[in-house]
């Protein structure tokens, strides 16, 4: 699907890899894009906007804890330009000690925000189809024990992905939903897991996952901005020391009728 006036929601387009990936959308000619984050960059914003003068930027300041937040946003899109073509859920923290904050804007948040927005994408409802592309990890993928809290967040974001990428929903709605794994990239996230392992014994096999290889950001932001246009309904795609792979995963159970 070409983006080429497309209606972008970008939720934490304000971040490194986020941002990298707004740089990358805005030269794809959308018809409007709206960058929803607790960061207040109008500097950044500017820039976003400066590469594409016929595409408006918005901003919104967006709490992704706050359902009124989230409520608010989104109206605030359909009020402006009525249909909301592509959302991506990019927000996330590593801070395993905060639970409860962790699992709110990394798995909790996303829901709720796909859950605003899916009525004004659904065809059947007030929408014209689309995409919605979640942000897990390569930590959704596999078991990170010094960051369990985050890997088991990012597991939900997967699974929470994966079930609404079924085909019977893509056929009733015409929205799909594609998830992208970033792996270790040079960002804060990754450059502070010091400091927020799950336990204070964590550290000593923290250590090496702290010391492994990263990549750029501006190469996963490019690969993200790639998975957006595919509109690859239930595929999963990890951006990993700059190759974008699709993965298929193993299956282990199924239901007998």
């Amino acid at each position: 699907m070409s983006l080429a006036g497309k209606n972008v929601v970008f939720v934490g387009g304000l971040g490194f890899i986020g941002y990298e990936a707004c740089k990358q959308i805005m030269t794809r000619d959308l018809a409007s894009f709206f960058v929803f984050d607790i960061l207040d960059k109008p500097e950044a914003v500017q820039a976003l906007q400066e590469i594409n003068p016929k595409t408006k930027v918005y901003y919104t300041k967006f709490d992704i804890t706050s359902k009124d937040s989230i409520k608010s946003a989104i109206e605030d899109v359909v009020s402006k330009v009525q249909y909301i073509d592509v959302l991506i859920n990019g927000a996330g923290i590593l801070a395993d000690p905060n639970v409860e904050l962790t699992f709110n804007i990394n798995l909790i948040g996303p829901i709720n925000t796909t859950f605003a927005a899916l009525p004004h994408m659904d065809k059947n409802q007030k929408g014209r189809g689309g995409v919605i592309v979640n942000i897990a990890s390569v930590l959704g993928l596999e078991p990170c024990p010094p960051a369990a809290v985050y890997c088991a967040s990012k597991f939900g974001v997967m699974g929470f992905s994966r079930s609404l990428g079924h085909p019977y929903y893509f056929e009733h709605t015409g929205v799909a939903v594609v998830t992208f794994c970033p792996g270790l990239t040079d960002t804060p996230l990754k450059n502070n897991i010091g400091s927020k392992y799950t336990f204070d014994y964590s550290k000593e096999i923290g250590e090496k996952l702290n010391s492994s290889k990263t990549q750029k950001p501006e190469v996963c932001g490019a690969h993200l901005a790639q998975v957006a246009e595919l509109q690859d309904n239930g595929g999963i795609y990890i951006s990993n020391q700059g190759t974008l792979t699709k993965v298929t995963p193993s299956v282990y159970w199924e239901p007998t009728y």
